[in-house]
C-alpha cells in the first residue's frame, strides 16, 4: 500500500487532506441536494400559482370556446424561461390551446428520478363554478437550477482548493509538534539496533502521550540494558561451564591429561592417517607397578600427586606429536605416529622403564615405582582400536607376570592364552554351582613310626567341555577375580566334613590340612567363618591344619597376626607351606604362632645327592627343630629321600612315594590298608 511507504509526516498530511477533502465533498453534496431540493420546490411552488392564474383567465375562453384569446394569454408565458410547455385541454380532453404552438411533446406523469431531476410537470383543472370545463398542463425546465449550482460548485471547489493549500500549509508547520518525537524516537531505536548500546535514551519533555511514548521507551532500553547486563554474565557463566565441561569430557582431572574419550578420538585418526599413509603406529599401554601400594600407605593424595608427576615427567621426554593419555586407574596410554620401526617403539618403551626408575619426590618424600608397559602396533597387529587396545593389555599383563619393571610387545599366541583364560574364567564362575569342583587327598606319614598322621586336602576341578584342569591354572585366576573365597570355603567344609566320616567309621584321629589363601584372609570376620565352617561338620579343631605361604604374612603384618593368633588359640594347626621358597626375612618366625613348616619339594627332589638342597634341607629342619616346630617334607619320591629326612629327624613325609593324592574313596581305602596292616603288625607282634 501507498502509506506503508511513506514517512510518518507525509501520512499525517495525506490523511488530513483526505479526510478534508472526503469531509467537505459531503458538506457540498449535502449542499447541493438540499439546494436543488428547495429551488425545485419553489419552482413548483411558482407554478401552481402561474396554473392558478391562468386557469382563472381561462374560463372565459373555454366557455366561449374562444381559442384565440386564450393562445394569446398563453402567448405571455414567453417571458418565463424556466417554462417549457402549457398545454390547455377542454372538457373532451382535447388540446384547446398550447404553448409553444409547434410543440408535439407529451407530458410524462411518471413519477420517477430521471423525471425528477430532468423537469417539473403539474396539471391542474379549469373550473367554472363547480364544473370543471377543462384543464391545464404545465411543464418547466431545471436548468436554470443546473446553472445555479453549477456557478455554486464551482466557487466551491476554489473555496476548497484554497482551504486544502491552507490546510497542507498548517499542517506542515504544525505537525512538527508531532512527528519531530517520534522521527526522534524512530531515530534511536535504529541507532540502538545498530550499535547494540542499550544506554542510549531519548530526551523530551512533553507530558502527553509521545512523553509517556518517550519515557515506555527510556524504561524499556533500561530494562533490556539490565537483562542484557544479566544475560551477559549468565552467558559468561555459560562459556565457563561449557568450557568445563569441555575440560572434563576431555581431561583428566588429577593428571591434566587427555582422558580416555580424548584418546579414543586421537587414536581414530591416528589409525586412519596409519593405514591411509602405510606407516606404523602403536598404543602403548603403561601401567604403574605396586602404585596400591602408595595409595595404601602414603595416602591418596600422595597417589594423586605421583599420578600428575608421572604425566609430567612422560610429557617432558615424548615427542611433540605423540600423545600420552591416562585412561584409567594407574593406567597411561601413549600414541606414537609416524613409526619408521618397531625398534623406534622400544626404543621409546626403555626410555620411559628408565625415566620411571628415577625417584619421584613426594612432600619431601622419594618415592620409587616402576612401571610394565604393552605394545601394539597398527596395521601389524590389528586396525581396529578396541583390538589394539586389547593386545597392548594383554602384552603389558604378559610383562607384569614376567616381574614386572618391563615392556613387552603383542605377540598373536598371547590371544589364544587370553582366550583360554576367558573361558576358564566363565566356567569357573559355574564350577561351584555345577558341582564340578571336587577334592583329592594326600597322606602325611609320619616318617619314623611309618603311621598316617592326616591328609591334605587339595582342589581338583573336572569341566564337561574342558576337561581336567589343573590347580595351577585356575587357583591363580580364582585369586584375580575372588572366587578363591567361595572356593576356599567349599574346600574347608568338603575337607572337614570327610575327615570327621572317616574318623566316625574308623576311629582315626587323623589331621586334615587345607590352604588358605591371602584373599581369604584379608577378609575382616575370616577367624570366625573359619570356625563356624569347622564346627558344622563336628569335626575337632585341633584336628584342622590351616597352611599359608610365606608372602601373605609378610603382606599383612598386624592383621594376620591377630588373626593366626585367634586361630590357634581357638586350637587350629598353622603350617607354612612351600618354606624357604618366599620372602628371605624369617622375622615372622618368631613372631606367628607357627606350628608347622613344610618344606618344598624343590629342596627334596635332588636329595641327597645335590649339596646346596642338602646343605638348606638340614637348615631349614635344625631352624624348625629349634624353634619346636613340625617339620613336613613335600614330594618326596623315593627311598634315599625318605632315608635323609628319616637320618635328619625331620617328621613328616608327603609324596608320591607314598601316595599321590587320592579321590575320597581311594584315600578311604588307603586308610584302611592302613589300619588293616597295623593290626596285622599288632597280632604277630602278641603271638611272637
Amino acid at each position: 500500500m501507498l502509506l506503508n511507504d511513506l514517512k510518518i509526516g507525509n501520512k499525517l498530511l495525506l490523511i488530513n487532506l483526505i479526510a478534508a477533502s472526503v469531509s467537505m465533498m459531503i458538506l457540498v453534496v449535502c449542499i447541493v441536494v438540499i439546494a436543488f431540493h428547495s429551488n425545485r420546490t419553489s419552482l413548483v411552488h411558482n407554478l401552481n400559482a402561474d396554473a392558478h392564474i391562468l386557469s382563472e383567465n381561462l374560463t372565459a375562453s373555454l366557455a366561449f370556446n374562444d381559442t384565440k384569446s386564450a393562445q394569446s394569454l398563453l402567448e405571455a408565458l414567453r417571458w418565463s424561461p424556466h417554462i417549457k410547455q402549457v398545454v390547455i385541454l377542454d372538457s373532451q380532453e382535447k388540446t384547446f390551446a398550447k404553448y409553444p404552438l409547434d410543440t408535439t411533446q407529451s407530458f410524462n406523469q411518471e413519477d420517477t428520478l430521471s423525471s425528477y431531476l430532468s423537469s417539473v410537470s403539474i396539471q391542474l383543472p379549469i373550473k367554472i363554478g363547480k364544473q370543471q370545463v377543462g384543464h391545464i398542463q404545465i411543464n418547466a425546465s431545471l436548468n436554470h437550477i443546473y446553472s445555479q449550482l453549477k456557478q455554486f460548485l464551482a466557487l466551491m471547489m476554489l473555496a476548497m482548493l484554497l482551504a486544502g493549500v491552507l490546510g497542507a500549509f498548517m499542517i506542515r508547520r504544525l505537525q512538527r509538534y508531532l512527528t519531530t518525537p517520534i522521527i526522534g524516537l524512530t531515530r534511536s531505536m535504529r541507532l540502538v539496533s545498530s550499535t547494540d548500546n542499550y544506554a542510549l535514551r531519548f530526551k523530551l519533555e512533553s507530558k502527553d502521550e509521545l512523553g509517556e511514548l518517550a519515557t515506555g521507551f527510556n524504561t524499556m532500553l533500561s530494562t533490556i540494558q539490565s537483562h542484557q547486563a544479566e544475560l551477559d554474565a549468565e552467558l559468561l557463566l555459560r562459556n565457563q561451564a561449557e568450557n568445563r565441561l569441555q575440560q572434563l569430557a576431555y581431561y583428566d582431572q588429577v593428571t591434566k591429561l587427555p582422558n580416555r574419550h580424548h584418546f579414543n578420538e586421537k587414536m581414530t585418526s591416528v589409525v586412519a592417517s596409519s593405514i591411509q599413509n602405510n606407516v606404523l603406529c602403536c598404543i602403548m599401554v603403561i601401567d604403574l607397578d605396586d602404585f596400591k601400594i602408595v595409595n595404601d600407605t602414603l595416602g591418596h593424595h600422595i597417589g594423586d600427586d605421583l599420578l600428575f608427576a608421572v604425566g609430567e615427567r612422560l610429557c617432558h621426554d615424548i615427542r611433540t606429536e605423540d600423545i600420552l593419555c591416562r585412561i584409567g586407574g594407574d593406567e597411561f596410554a601413549l600414541i606414537l605416529d609416524n613409526l619408521t620401526s618397531t625398534e623406534q617403539a622400544q626404543h621409546v618403551a626403555q626410555k620411559i622403564i628408565q625415566l620411571m626408575a628415577l625417584p619421584f619426590i613426594l612432600e619431601d618424600r622419594e618415592v620409587f615405582i616402576g612401571a610394565s608397559m604393552g605394545i601394539s602396533f597398527c596395521p601389524n597387529d590389528a586396525t581396529s582400536i578396541p583390538v589394539l587396545l586389547r593386545n597392548a593389555d594383554t602384552a603389558m599383563y604378559i610383562a607384569k607376570r614376567l616381574g614386572k619393571n618391563y615392556y613387552q610387545m603383542y605377540l598373536p599366541e598371547m590371544e589364544a592364552k587370553n582366550i583360554r583364560r576367558f573361558a576358564l574364567e566363565s566356567a569357573l564362575h559355574r564350577a561351584l554351582d555345577h558341582k564340578e569342583l571336587f577334592l583329592h587327598y594326600q597322606p602325611q606319614i609320619n616318617i619314623q613310626t611309618n603311621q598316617l598322621t592326616g591328609f591334605e586336602a587339595l582342589v581338583r576341578w573336572s569341566n564337561p567341555e574342558l576337561g581336567l584342569i589343573s590347580p595351577v591354572d585356575f587357583i591363580p585366576l580364582a585369586e584375580d577375580i575372588g572366587l578363591i573365597i567361595p572356593i576356599g570355603e567349599f574346600v574347608l567344609y568338603q575337607a572337614c566334613l570327610q575327615s570327621q566320616q572317616w574318623r566316625e567309621h574308623y576311629q582315626v584321629d587323623t589331621s586334615i590340612s587345607v590352604n588358605l589363601s591371602g584373599r581369604q584372609l584379608i577378609q575382616a570376620n575370616i577367624v570366625e567363618r573359619i570356625i563356624d565352617i569347622v564346627n558344622s561338620t563336628k569335626l575337632p579343631l585341633h584336628l584342622v591344619t590351616i597352611e599359608l605361604t610365606e608372602s601373605i604374612l609378610m603382606d599383612h603384618t598386624k592383621e594376620t597376626l591377630d588373626k593366626l593368633e585367634k586361630l590357634s588359640a581357638s586350637g587350629f594347626t598353622i603350617s607354612i607351606d612351600d618354606f624357604g621358597t618366599g620372602y628371605s626375612s624369617m622375622s615372622y618366625l618368631k613372631r606367628y604362632p607357627i606350628d608347622t613348616l613344610k618344606i618344598d619339594r624343590s629342596f627334596v627332589s635332588d636329595l641327597p645327592d645335590d649339596t646346596n638342597d642338602v646343605a638348606i634341607t638340614q637348615a631349614i629342619i635344625a631352624l624348625g627343630k629349634n624353634l619346636g616346630m613340625k617339620l613336613v617334607a613335600e614330594g618326596v619320591e623315593t627311598e634315599a629321600q625318605l632315608a635323609f629326612l628319616k637320618m635328619h629327624d625331620c617328621d613328616i613325609a608327603q609324596g608320591y612315594l607314598y601316595s599321590r593324592p587320592l579321590p575320597a574313596i581311594e584315600a578311604e581305602n588307603f586308610i584302611i590298608a592302613l589300619s588293616d596292616a597295623k593290626n596285622h603288625a599288632s597280632a604277630e607282634t602278641t603271638i611272637n
